[in-house]
């Protein structure tokens, strides 16, 4: 007989049958691989699968005490549809869990060591590669998390660049936990003593808030230990999610408060924070930080911090302060900054306005009530980092009675080498600009300065002459001053420079002078003559110095009756007095000055003595000035400026 092909339906008959076969095996190995979930004693396959799991991870992986492997439905409490709970879930239960870690790891020899693990999740979702773990209850747990990078953490079952597996776990219960936090590109190692957060503790709390743990260890150089408050552990892990936070502990001995959200914390990519700080110093803040700020007074702060990972190539992190204000000592500031950390060097940027910067509050001196000397600066740390400040303040006031007005300088560190230009304020109604220069590429700091004042106010220089009916000069003048050292001792003890000023017309008396406060020069008028005002002509200053010693090469004050030439010298590192003062009488008056004047001692306690000789009348108020003008022009202040009478000019070298 003739071959006859096959019709189309037998052929279909044929693979409904093929199907049929094939379902009916798959079922067949279902319902086998069913049953020997439950009827597979794993407790005599546990040293086989731990051959197998350590070989497939790169790391030791063990249960030394019992294991079991069982069917489950999910729990009706769990947060799944009425299908998703109908259908079964594998339920693992391990006690003496041990999983190590890879070899690249050194901060501990496991990831997670567990007296016992309860744990269920879904079967189906394994085919894609996903676990979806419904619950997890683990008692005595202890685990040790280390990133190395964005590849390398130890809690990754993957050396491929992105793992094939994926995660979301629903519930994890606890009653206490151990775990440490390693994480290297951040140079962060802290340690939480975790417990689940009642009720009644969290009834003043965000219902988010559902661990507390007490912190220890170390951020950069900065020790750190504190209490903090978390959302639930799930959302530590799972990809996309938001984890709540508080905390409040100390770190490197500054007191710090912070509050807000961590932005997918598995992969953190943003932190939205308040933050308090407190503290003795700003100094404390470069431990944790890398900024170099300087030792200072008492500080406090308060802002919104952001902080987003920019790339995870380079490492780098984009810190946010904004909107911050505080205040340091009984200086304000308040401002906006950004702190980019990471390769190739980390970089500062700041917009900051004061209302009072007092000098002492952030370069304070020896303070016998503190009981500590000031520190010196450290410029090895300037290395760091690289700034650009925009400071402004209304007042910056460099001493008592001595201040500037609507300053404002840009600051830029780069290199290790810190420039304030331009320098601009206001003193005493009149216009001053300058600029500094401070290299940090040695050990010893480099400083160079230089500034000048124009048409300063003598009234306006000591408000309480504004009250008083006499007529009062102006004050011009410049400085140009280099100095060595870490410290302000330091640089006034090797200073080197001149300082140049002249004072126009004007009035004095001893009644000015005590309304003034400028008990030195009052005393010296004391010594030469009673109360009388006398007509200024001019006056007139040339200092030079060098090694901290100011020499006055020509000081004098040029009043109606006399000119007083001043001479002698200033030792800024001893902070010592050698002052000599001498009238030139101009014309004969019927009172008589009684001597010349010597003035030796110290800034803060001058002696003042006579020699024998008639001096002229009235003259002795311009030498109280005399005196102070060389001292007090040590201070950059000042620009050469108006004509003057010949005795006032400045004597060439």
């Amino acid at each position: 007989m003739p071959y006859r092909g096959r019709s189309a339906s037998q052929w279909m008959k044929l693979l409904g049958g093929a199907l049929a076969a094939l379902a009916a095996s798959l079922v067949a190995l279902l319902l086998a691989l069913a049953l020997a979930v439950p009827l597979l004693d794993w407790n005599s396959a546990k040293p086989w699968l731990g051959r197998q799991l350590s070989a497939a991870l790169g790391r030791d992986i063990r249960v030394d005490g019992n294991l079991d492997l069982s069917w489950s439905l999910a729990q009706a409490d769990d947060e799944a549809s009425a299908l998703a709970r109908l259908l079964p879930q594998l339920r693992l239960r391990a006690e003496r869990l041990f999983i190590g870690n890879p070899d690249w790891a050194h901060s501990s020899d496991h990831l997670v060591r567990a007296a016992a693990l309860d744990l269920r999740f879904s079967p189906l979702p394994l085919l894609r590669w996903h676990w979806h773990v419904t619950d997890l209850r683990v008692d005595g747990l202890d685990l040790v998390m280390e990133r190395a990078d964005d590849q390398r953490k130890n809690w990754r079952f993957s050396s491929q660049p992105r793992s094939r597996w994926s995660f979301d776990i629903h519930r994890i219960v606890f009653g206490h936990a151990l775990i440490r936090y390693v994480d290297l590109p951040l140079d962060l190692d802290l340690r939480f003593d975790a417990r689940p957060l009642n009720a009644a503790t969290n009834q003043k709390d965000s219902a988010a808030l559902v661990m507390q743990a007490a912190v220890t260890g170390r951020y950069g150089q900065a020790e750190v230990n504190g209490q903090i408050k978390g959302g639930a552990l799930p959302d530590l892990l799972n990809e996309g999610s938001v984890f709540p936070l508080q905390a409040e502990g100390d770190i490197g001995g500054v007191q710090t408060q912070l509050s807000g959200n961590l932005i997918n914390p598995h992969q953190l990519s943003r932190a939205d924070l308040r933050l308090r700080l407190a503290g003795d110093s700003l100094d404390r803040l470069y431990p944790a930080t890398g900024v170099p700020l300087p030792a200072t007074r008492a500080f406090r702060t308060e802002g919104a911090l952001t902080i987003t990972r920019l790339d995870p190539q380079t490492k780098a992190w984009d810190w946010r302060y904004s909107g911050f204000s505080g205040k340091v000592g009984d200086s304000d500031f308040a401002g906006d900054a950004q702190y980019v950390r990471g390769p190739p060097k980390n970089h500062l940027k700041v917009k900051a306005q004061a209302g009072l910067l007092r000098l002492s509050d952030y370069l304070p001196g020896d303070d016998a009530d503190q009981g500590k000397p000031s520190k010196p600066a450290q410029p090895e740390r300037w290395a760091k980092l690289d700034a650009d400040i925009d400071l402004q303040a209304k007042r910056v006031q460099w001493r008592a009675g001595l201040e500037w007005q609507q300053a404002a300088a840009m600051l830029t560190l780069k290199d290790q080498v810190l420039t304030a230009d331009p320098l601009r304020f206001k003193m005493a109604g009149g216009q001053g600009q300058g600029q500094v220069r401070l290299d940090g590429s040695q050990p010893e700091i480099r400083s160079r300065l230089q500034i000048r004042l124009q048409d300063a106010q003598v009234r306006e220089l000591f408000p309480r002459l504004a009250s008083l009916k006499a007529s009062f000069s102006k004050l011009n003048g410049e400085a140009t001053l280099s100095a060595t050292g870490n410290s302000a001792a330091a640089v006034l003890a090797s200073a080197d420079g001149e300082i140049k000023a002249d004072l126009g017309p004007g009035a004095i008396s001893q009644f000015i002078l005590e309304a003034a406060g400028l008990n030195l020069a009052n005393a010296v008028f004391a010594k030469l003559y009673r109360d009388q005002q006398v007509k200024l002509l001019c006056g007139a200053a040339d200092v030079t110095i060098q090694r901290g010693l100011a020499t006055i090469r020509h000081g004098i004050l040029n009043t109606e009756d006399a000119a007083i030439d001043v001479g002698g010298q200033v030792d800024l590192g001893r902070q010592t007095l050698a002052l000599d003062i001498h009238p030139r009488t101009k014309q004969v008056r019927i009172l008589s000055l009684r001597t010349p004047l010597h003035v030796r001692g110290s800034f803060s306690h001058p002696e003042i003595g006579a020699d024998s000789g008639a001096l002229a009348a009235r003259a002795g108020a311009a030498a109280a000035l005399a005196l102070v003008a060389p001292v007090a022009a040590v201070i950059p202040l000042i620009s050469p400026g108006q004509a003057a009478p010949d005795d006032c000019v400045a004597r060439s070298r």
